[in-house]
């Protein structure tokens, strides 16, 4: 069976990867917001087992995206707006959120840049979105 060849990304100058392949329209459009956006300096879609991020019991977690600003790391989530009540869905956030208070934690004690998750819902993401846009609407803190 052939892949959806329009959901493959070839190139970027921002991009970590040659090639990208994506789930959704809205994450290739997130892709190209990163690549048009003049804050972000790279960006990866994370390979499985590049992250190691567990929820409910041990199940595997990995981000959609890593965006890289001059300040700042992003680990991002897209999700379906039917997929934004879903318990694991919410597992996974709760832990993203978690991990990227852990790691900005390691990362200032050090000398790096702190980390911040998004949680994107994928109806909001167009082709004509920013990157700067996006993060300030759907950065996700602890209440």
């Amino acid at each position: 069976m052939l892949a959806n060849i329009s959901l493959i990304f070839k190139g970027g100058k921002k991009s970590i990867l040659n090639y990208n392949k994506f789930d959704s329209n809205p994450e290739k459009d997130l892709a190209i917001a990163c690549e048009d956006s003049p804050e972000v300096l790279k960006w990866l879609r994370p390979a499985p087992d590049q992250f190691k991020i567990t929820y409910n019991h041990g199940k595997r977690y990995w981000p959609d995206f890593v965006v890289e600003t001059a300040d700042c790391c992003y680990l991002i989530e897209v999700k379906g707006t039917d997929m934004l009540t879903d318990p694991d869905v919410i597992a996974k956030k709760e832990r993203a959120v978690s991990y990227c208070e852990k790691a900005t934690e390691w990362c200032l004690a050090n000398g790096h840049k702190p980390w911040k998750h998004l949680f994107i819902p994928s109806d909001k993401i167009l082709r004509s979105s920013s990157f700067s846009n996006l993060s300030i609407a759907f950065l996700v803190t602890r209440v």
